[in-house]
């Protein structure tokens, strides 16, 4: 809709642990007064797994979903049915910030989670309830993480050490190995902290390592 100049979900941070409460708000800049019976949030953390399989032959798609979270509010206008005739609220033109907060459920949720075959995802969704129109909407993902831990504890103070080795090989003859080695000073991170990752290459061999 070419009268909403801006649409968006902003929220306080972007990394949240189970239990904590997240806060925002939902940005609306329109050039034009209009009538908006709603606006309406879903929070939600959503697994998706899918994969090809084979089954006599022919390739089949498996896919599945679960949701942890599910939970819905309208923070401006209200919870209206189709059938209603009440008077529809006009949204003036200009700019507006509606906030909201939802409590994270205290539960064991699983962390976020990428891969190719599956992904967790926890986001925030907002639509405008506009009559009479195909209602704009807007998504915003955020991070869970946890749990929570102390990275000061000493069983995470232990530094964490990798190693890898390499031989080339020419015909029969193997040239010297060239070594990888890493290492951290611990092995729990806060988020937010700088990562000091120490590497020492030794290359055994007469070619030079890229």
């Amino acid at each position: 809709m070419d009268y909403i100049k801006e649409l968006d979900i902003r929220l306080d941070k972007e990394f949240y642990y189970a239990g904590e409460i997240l806060v925002g708000r939902v940005i609306v800049d329109t050039t034009e007064n209009f009538k908006l019976k709603s606006i309406r949030l879903v929070l939600r953390g959503k697994a998706h797994a899918e994969w090809k399989v084979f089954v006599s032959g022919d390739k089949r798609t498996v896919k599945d979903d679960q949701y942890y979270i599910d939970e819905r509010a309208v923070i401006w206008g209200q919870k209206t049915n189709d059938g209603d005739h009440e008077a529809v609220p006009i949204l003036q033109r200009g700019h507006h910030e509606f906030p909201f907060r939802f409590g994270i459920p205290e539960t064991n949720l699983p962390c976020s989670f990428e891969s190719r075959a599956c992904q967790i995802r926890y986001y925030i969704k907002v639509t405008l309830d506009i009559p009479y129109a195909s209602p704009p909407q807007g998504i915003k993902y955020f991070t869970i993480i946890g749990p929570h831990i102390d990275c000061m504890e000493e069983q995470y103070l232990k530094p964490l050490n990798a190693q890898d080795k390499k031989v080339k090989c020419c015909l029969c003859c193997a040239k010297g190995p060239v070594t990888l080695s890493c290492s951290l000073d611990r092995n729990a991170y806060c988020c937010g902290e700088t990562l000091k990752l120490k590497s020492v290459i030794d290359n055994q061999g007469e070619d030079s390592a890229k």
